[in-house]
């Protein structure tokens, strides 16, 4: 069974919707959609968004399924939220009638595509269903909740439309009872490029006939840009997924971000690199328009004590590079001062090119790099490994970002060693010591990831432990790594506690007391 998070199934789901867009554009711009607007006054991307949230809100109500995430899907998805479905409340009576009315009518938009697939050949009406359908699988998905009502419902839906799919188009597709149940069983759902691939194959095989009544269908001029203007079978599958590939890049970000912001602490380091992508992304509008650009070095140096989230946080800064357009693999590759100097001549040049190359198209991640010039000048070989870093990074300026990591003064002195890091490095980011009320917080996150709660009184013992600590202690207690090991500790002394319970019941097992911390901050 394949495993989905929810930000993946927002990103299928957004992609199929984009699809439907694009479908609904051909109708629009060919005049398919004339007559229906004159009578609805409505733009057929107003009726897409509002058939989309009823099918949406049945699947809710028909699975009794309407917590926040769902709430929030039935929202999002759409451009508009064009039932006005509450985010904060449950639906109104006079919400959920509207959307049965309208699950319930003919959906003019498929017979729209009906009628286009019966006059081009084409097989709009089954990729059409196909991306609703892997709509409604995304949202059936969210936090591992799909059930056997989902399976119901959707079989129920294609019954419902069936009758609007049984064209010529359709007989030569791969939609059918076999194929739902295919679908929703595999736990496989994403754009079907086969269908599309078919649908765009047949619509190339339109007669003469049919692109004369294409253009006598065509919409008024100027009333959409050129990408919503074109044909079936101009909308390549190469296009298709260049378009989906820039939402995912923007979802991906949106998600990077998310879990940038969320880490604990660290408030100056998120402001900074936050203002660091906004820089960024202007620079990005800035050469769309030809503008002349400013040179930047985006390498950077982080100072602070062991434990403050620095590999935590190049991690990311790698993967946002690499969603930014800076960086085309965002791999991120740890090495110190071992991983960088040999022992003999013209060994040390050999091994920081390895490192780097493995590190290009990436960020190379050098923790403790004042070590490199702690034998300067007494036949240490670290200034042969800076030398060497400094020529590969100019040679690989536009695909390689690195990052220095290591205590404020140390750092400091690194970077006067070397004329070439000095122009190089102009980014600092200095990450302060955890607080107390920090570590509780990264305490309690650890607790929470594997279904642990921590009582009250045994935060307060751990509280007062660490408040306690003597400065000397504090120093070598390590932020975040010594709170983890003192995390690892209360599993243990948890465990330890349980054996001695005859069949400890599921709360007994997700609780921490005060016993098991006992003796973990050392």
């Amino acid at each position: 069974m394949h495993s989905y998070t929810n930000s993946r199934l927002y990103t299928i789901a957004k992609n199929n919707y984009i699809l439907l867009t694009k479908y609904c554009g051909l109708l629009s711009n060919e005049g398919y959609w004339d007559n229906p607007e004159s009578v609805l006054q409505k733009s057929i991307y107003e009726m897409l968004d509002i058939y989309v949230q009823s099918v949406l809100i049945n699947l809710s109500v028909y699975c009794n399924k309407t917590d926040d995430e769902i709430k929030n899907f039935i929202i999002s998805i759409p451009n508009t939220n064009a039932i006005m479905y509450p985010a904060d409340e449950e639906p109104t009576t006079e919400i959920l009638n509207h959307a049965k009315k309208i699950m319930n009518a003919p959906p003019i938009i498929l017979q729209l595509c009906g009628l286009r697939d019966s006059q081009k050949n084409t097989n709009l009406t089954v990729v059409f269903f196909d991306a609703m359908l892997n709509i409604l699988l995304a949202m059936s998905y969210l936090n591992n909740s799909k059930d056997m009502y989902v399976m119901k419902y959707i079989q129920e839906y294609y019954k419902k439309i069936s009758a609007f799919l049984d064209t010529k188009a359709k007989n030569n597709s791969k939609i059918d009872d076999k194929y739902i149940f295919r679908k929703i069983c595999d736990d496989q759902f994403n754009i079907n490029f086969e269908l599309l691939e078919s649908s765009t194959q047949s619509s190339s095989k339109s007669s003469i006939q049919d692109h004369k009544q294409e253009d006598s269908h065509s919409h008024i001029e100027g009333k959409t840009n050129h990408k919503d203007n074109m044909s079936l079978q101009e909308m390549s599958k190469e296009e298709v997924k260049n378009d989906i590939q820039e939402t995912e890049q923007e979802d991906n970000l949106d998600s990077l971000l998310t879990e940038l912001n969320e880490l604990v602490g660290l408030s100056n380091v998120k402001e900074e690199i936050n203002s660091l992508i906004n820089l960024i992304k202007v620079r990005k509008l800035r050469e769309t328009y030809n503008m002349p650009q400013m040179d930047m070095s985006f390498h950077m140096v982080f100072t602070g004590n062991p434990g403050t989230g620095k590999t935590t946080v190049a991690r990311l800064i790698a993967k946002i590079y690499k969603e930014l357009g800076l960086l085309s693999d965002g791999n991120l590759v740890e090495t110190d001062r071992a991983g960088l100097v040999a022992g003999y001549v013209g060994q040390t040049a050999l091994k920081v090119k390895e490192v780097v190359e493995k590190a290009i198209g990436g960020v190379l991640f050098i923790d403790e790099a004042y070590s490199l010039t702690n034998g300067v000048g007494s036949n240490d070989f670290g200034s042969e490994a800076i030398d060497t870093l400094v020529k590969m990074m100019e040679d690989n300026r536009d695909n390689l970002v690195v990052i220095v990591a290591g205590y404020k003064k140390e750092m400091e002195n690194f970077l006067k060693s070397n004329t070439g890091l000095i122009s190089r490095f102009n980014k600092f980011l200095e990450f302060s010591d955890y607080t107390t009320e920090d570590l509780i917080d990264i305490l309690n996150t650890m607790a929470k990831r594997t279904d642990l709660k921590i009582s009250e009184d045994a935060t307060l013992e751990v509280k007062d432990k660490l408040n306690t600590m003597p400065k000397s202690k504090l120093k070598i207690f390590g932020n975040a790594r010594g709170i983890r090991n003192v995390f690892e500790k209360i599993i243990v002394n948890q465990a330890n506690r349980l054996v001695t319970i005859d069949a400890p019941t599921k709360d007994e097992l997700t609780q921490i007391i005060k016993d098991d911390v006992i003796g973990a901050v050392n």
